[in-house]
């Protein structure tokens, strides 16, 4: 077979399965990069730990290849304008950004009631492998990795494709694979390894929730992926920080529960 004959191949492949090929391309970029921290963890070979940040664009770049494949220039024109799409109305701006505000003022004030002390604001700058890169900094750091390295993939190019044989059963399946993206994590990263097999399938149950929470929020402000990127740098933001540890991490999950609950609760009633 020819280099040509190869590569049109490859092209025919993508085109016919181009959601299969995104969830395999995002995480053999993501794992590859994984792979590289867990043998670091494990002394085989020596890996800058930052590297865990920049995993976090394997479903962007998943997204933008396989974009360009099917749909060329004009497709990516078109993720594109999903990406900066910020005309969406005062509520979902609200939403998209007042929320995860609030569930910082709700750890906030979690902080203050366990520890007797209102929390210093500075210690929303501490990073994971990173230090303390001061909140601004650790803030854009979240809205550009998780926020629009994922959201540009789970959102914007996954579920805007699955979405139409039913928008929640298609965040469901993107939760469960979205969480298996995060398995190298319980191999290198030492609080998600400290959550041992019972905590990674709480882990699945959690972040399948947070799938159906960011897909309605996708769909109801015009299928933006520049709010559902806000919502999730911001809320990781808040949860990743030492302020939101412990009682107060429980507590903004709740919250996400609860909230999810009350999303689909009017699906469950028309069915």
């Amino acid at each position: 077979m020819t280099a040509y004959s190869s590569e049109m191949a490859e092209q025919s492949i993508i085109s016919r399965y181009p959601v299969a090929a995104f969830f395999v391309i995002a995480y053999a970029f993501s794992w590859a990069i994984g792979g590289l921290l867990i043998a670091d963890r494990q002394g085989v070979l020596s890996a800058p730990q930052a590297l865990h940040y920049v995993s976090a664009f394997g479903p962007a770049v998943a997204a933008l290849i396989v974009t360009a494949f099917i749909g060329g220039r004009a497709g990516l024109a078109e993720l594109g304008r999903r990406v900066v799409r910020f005309d969406v109305g005062r509520r979902w701006w609200l939403i998209g950004v007042g929320t995860p505000l609030a569930l910082a003022l709700a750890a906030m004030i979690v902080y203050a009631l366990s520890s007797g002390s209102l929390p210093d604001l500075a210690l929303f700058g501490e990073v994971d492998y990173l230090g303390n890169i001061g909140p601004l900094a650790a803030l854009g750091l979240w809205i550009v990795t998780y926020g629009f390295g994922e959201e540009t993939g789970w959102r914007g190019f996954a579920f805007h494709r699955m979405e139409s044989g039913g928008w929640v059963r298609a965040a469901v399946l993107i939760g469960l694979l979205w969480g298996l993206w995060h398995l190298p994590y319980f191999f290198y990263k030492a609080n998600f390894m400290a959550l041992g097999v019972g905590g990674f399938v709480a882990y699945l149950v959690s972040i399948t929730m947070g799938s159906i929470l960011l897909a309605w929020l996708y769909r109801s402000s015009g299928h933006s992926i520049l709010m559902v990127a806000l919502w999730h740098g911001l809320f990781d933001f808040v949860s990743a920080s030492p302020v939101a540890e412990g009682t107060g991490s429980a507590v903004i999950s709740g919250v996400v529960i609860m909230w999810v609950i009350a999303i689909l609760r009017p699906t469950a009633r028309r069915r």
